[in-house]
């Protein structure tokens, strides 16, 4: 469960995204001088259980038996893995940097409309494309006429809507039009913000700057590539959330929410969603990130309703 810690430091508010245990028996787990450094090697970076043994001069198997205590208590998660050497290396991050414990059920209801508090997930999230309760960036969608390079109409815009009504809950002042088919952009138009969506054959943005990109889209082997594991993901429900300095003009960002399938689009607009809500983003002051994601039909009707995350940060 996550909750939002308002701190008053003297010159401001600070907010904190708080997990909040149910259970203040998992706190325990927090009991250890060794336990209490290893959340704060953590909160330093996501780093592995071995990375942790040599940065604290402690033996492995020590290091391990916390770091099973800390994920069992869900104060620690594994975030990724990464192949080291021939084997497979758990990269685990802290959930959040403020926990608590409920100790009883008698809160205040909160009805629609009276918390005005943006988490501060969201706002690293999506920063700068909301800053101040507005949208400071352009939606660009791929025109559904054959277009482009390869001669390919878009059919990923009617995933923007899910997008919208989210951010629809933090914005109160915004300049329309927010959204532009690729083929309407301009040279103007590239050095600002952008949230592109679809892939490097449906949008020609994304095509413009998919080999500068360090995760890409190879429509040769029409797969996702990704230069930091370099690992391939040819399954066509695969898709992509990424935020990066605009190659434009690198005082912007530019995210990518796409997939080689309009499935995978829809993956990762469902990702989305899944990140923020349980807290899964560990970035700080703005940082890029990238996550590559696999949608899940759960309920076998041929639709994507689920995603999971198989590699970012």
């Amino acid at each position: 469960m996550q909750a939002t810690l308002i701190e008053n430091n003297g010159t401001g508010r600070i907010a904190y995204d708080s997990l909040v245990v149910n259970d203040p028996k998992a706190l325990s787990s927090l009991n250890s001088k060794l336990a209490m450094k290893i959340v704060k090697t953590l909160a330093e970076k996501p780093q592995s259980a071995i990375d942790i043994s040599r940065k604290l001069k402690m033996h492995e198997q020590k290091i391990y038996y916390h770091m099973r205590r800390l994920e069992r208590a869900g104060i620690i998660y594994t975030i990724s893995n990464e192949k080291r050497h021939g084997m497979v290396a758990k990269i685990y991050s802290i959930v959040s940097p403020v926990i608590a414990a409920k100790l009883h059920e008698k809160g205040t209801e909160i009805k629609d409309g009276e918390h005005t508090e943006v988490p501060t997930n969201v706002l690293e999230f999506f920063k700068p494309f909301i800053q101040a309760g507005r949208f400071n960036a352009k939606i660009i969608i791929g025109d559904p006429t054959p277009h482009g390079t390869y001669n390919v109409g878009g059919l990923d815009g009617v995933h923007v809507i899910d997008l919208l009504l989210f951010l629809g809950r933090f914005i109160s002042n915004f300049d329309s039009p927010n959204y532009k088919l690729d083929t309407e952009v301009r040279e103007n138009d590239l050095k600002n913000n952008m949230i592109l969506i679809g892939n490097n054959k449906t949008n020609s943005i994304i095509d413009k700057i998919n080999s500068k990109s360090y995760v890409y889209f190879d429509t040769q082997k029409s797969s996702i590539i990704s230069k930091i594991t370099g690992d391939t993901y040819k399954d066509d429900r695969c898709g992509i959330v990424l935020k990066f300095d605009n190659p434009f003009d690198k005082t912007k960002k530019v995210m990518i929410i796409g997939g080689m399938r309009t499935r995978g689009t829809r993956a990762a607009m469902i990702a989305i969603l899944k990140i923020l809500s349980n807290n899964l983003l560990n970035i700080k002051n703005n940082e890029n990130f990238h996550y590559i994601v696999q949608g899940m039909d759960k309920d076998s009707d041929m639709i994507i309703d689920d995603a999971v995350i198989l590699e970012g940060n």
